[in-house]
C-alpha cells in the first residue's frame, strides 16, 4: 500500500509553506506550489487529519479522474442530490437530464444572444474607456457579467443583483445538504427565495408563451420543458439558480483575469490589434489563468491514481489549474501564448461534467476582447490588485483591479 504523502510532513523548498488548500495566500497565486507539487508530489494529502483531501496536480492523472464518472463521483457519501444541479449528478440521473437542458442552453441558444451581448460589451467598455478606467471588476466586469446572465435568463438587472445578493448565503445552504452536514449558519432562506423566483418567473413565461408573446430566454426554454414534462418542476428551478450562481462569478474572475493579462503585458493587447485572434486569447487565458482551480470528486472505491492509494469514500481535488501548465502537456507552459496551437486544457473541466455555461462565457469573453482592441490604445494597472480569497480555493483570480485605460484614435 502506497500512501499519499501528507503536505505538512514534505520538505518544501525554502520560501514556500507546505500547500494548504485553505491558506489565503498560496490562493492568491499557487503557481509555485503547483509546479512543486507535479515535480515531487503528484498526489498529497492535505486538511484536516480525520477526513483528508487528496490533491491530485497533474495533467494526465487529472484528465482520467475527470472522465472516470464511474469511480470519482460528484455526490458525497452521506450527501443529498439536489434537484437540478446537474454538477452534483451522477449516472445514471445526469446523461438525460444534461441532454434535456442543453436544448435550453448550448451553443445555438447561446449564439442566438450574441447581438445583445455585443451590445452590452460595447456600453460597459466604452463607459469604462471614457471615465479613464478605475476599478475593472465593480466598474466593468461585474455589471457587464451580471447583464449578460440577465439577458440569457430573461430577467432584469435588478432582479440579478437582488439574486446575486442571495447567492453567498445558498450557496453555503447547498454546500451544506450535498456533503450531508450540519451548519447551522447555512439557512435555506436565501436558495429558497431564489427558487421561488425562479419558478415565478417561469410561471409568467408560461402564460405569456401560451398568450403567443413567449421569448427566446433560457427562463422561457425551461419553462417549455418544465410543461412539457420533460424537468420536473424542481430540476427546473434548480437548474435556473445553479446557471445563475455558477455563471457570473467565474466570467467576471475570468473577465479580470484577462484584464489584468493586457495591462501586465503591453504585448498582448499589441497583438490582438494587429488581428490576433479574441477567441484563441480567450482560450488559452481559460489555460493559463482560469477562474476555477479545482474540481472535487469523492471516490465511489478503494482506488489509485498515479501508483497512491484512495480509500473508498476520499474526497479528491483534482487541480485543473495545475494541469494546465503540466510540461508534459504544453511546451513552454508558464508562458501565456495567445497564439498556441492545438493546446486543449482543462479550464472548463472535462468528462461528462465539463461546463455547460463555457459556450456563453466564450461568447463574452470574445466579444470584450474585440471591444477593447477596437477602441483602446492601452491599459495599464493604476492602483490596486486584491486576490480572491476564501471559497475552500475554489476560485483564484482578483475582486478588484485599479486600471487606467486610453482610447484609440479613430
Amino acid at each position: 500500500m502506497t500512501e499519499a504523502p501528507w503536505s505538512s510532513d514534505m520538505a518544501w523548498p525554502t520560501g514556500m509553506s507546505p500547500f494548504d488548500p485553505f491558506d489565503a495566500a498560496i490562493q492568491a497565486d499557487p503557481y509555485r506550489h503547483y509546479a512543486w507539487l507535479r515535480a515531487h508530489a503528484p498526489v498529497i494529502r492535505a486538511g484536516r487529519p480525520e477526513a483528508p483531501l487528496y490533491v491530485v496536480s497533474r495533467y494526465d492523472d487529472v484528465l482520467a479522474g475527470l472522465k472516470d464518472s464511474a469511480t470519482f463521483v460528484s455526490t458525497p457519501p452521506g450527501g443529498e442530490v439536489i434537484p437540478g444541479l446537474l454538477l452534483m449528478l451522477d449516472p445514471p440521473a445526469h446523461g438525460p437530464l444534461r441532454q434535456t437542458i442543453s436544448r435550453a442552453f448550448g451553443p445555438r441558444a447561446v449564439n442566438a444572444i450574441e447581438a445583445a451581448v455585443r451590445t452590452l460589451v460595447a456600453t460597459r467598455w466604452d463607459a469604462f474607456l471614457a471615465a479613464g478606467g478605475g476599478d475593472a471588476a465593480a466598474a466593468f466586469a461585474t455589471p457587464l457579467t451580471m447583464g449578460v446572465i440577465a439577458t440569457v435568463l430573461g430577467i432584469t438587472v435588478a432582479d440579478a443583483a437582488q439574486m446575486r445578493a442571495w447567492t453567498n448565503s445558498a450557496v453555503d445552504f447547498i454546500a451544506t445538504r450535498i456533503r450531508g452536514v450540519v451548519n447551522p449558519d447555512a439557512s435555506v432562506d436565501s436558495y429558497a427565495r431564489m427558487r421561488a423566483f425562479m419558478a415565478d418567473a417561469m410561471d409568467r413565461a408560461a402564460r405569456d408563451r401560451a398568450a403567443g408573446c413567449g421569448r427566446d430566454t433560457v427562463i422561457d426554454a425551461l419553462a417549455a420543458l418544465r410543461e412539457e414534462g420533460a424537468l420536473t418542476p424542481d430540476e427546473a428551478d434548480g437548474f435556473a439558480c445553479l446557471l445563475f450562481m455558477a455563471g457570473h462569478e467565474t466570467t467576471t474572475l475570468l473577465s479580470v483575469n484577462c484584464l489584468d493579462q493586457l495591462a501586465s503585458d503591453p504585448s498582448a493587447l499589441a497583438w490582438l490589434q494587429a488581428g490576433g485572434s479574441p477567441a484563441a486569447f480567450a482560450e488559452e487565458m481559460a489555460r493559463f489563468r482560469p477562474s476555477v482551480h479545482r474540481l472535487t470528486r469523492y471516490a465511489a472505491r478503494a482506488t489509485t491514481i498515479g501508483g497512491y492509494d484512495i480509500p473508498a469514500g476520499a474526497a479528491v481535488r483534482f487541480l485543473i489549474a495545475s494541469a494546465n501548465r503540466d510540461a508534459t502537456r504544453y511546451a513552454d507552459p508558464e508562458r501565456f501564448d495567445p497564439g498556441r496551437l492545438g493546446a486543449a486544457h482543462t479550464g472548463f473541466g472535462a468528462g461528462m461534467h465539463i461546463c455547460l455555461g463555457s459556450w456563453l462565457a466564450r461568447l463574452e469573453l470574445r466579444l470584450m476582447l474585440e471591444r477593447i482592441a477596437a477602441t483602446t490604445a492601452s491599459i495599464a494597472i493604476d492602483g490596486a490588485r486584491i486576490p480572491v480569497e476564501g471559497g475552500a480555493f475554489a476560485t483564484s483570480g482578483l475582486t478588484r483591479l485599479d486600471l487606467s485605460v486610453t482610447p484609440r484614435r479613430m
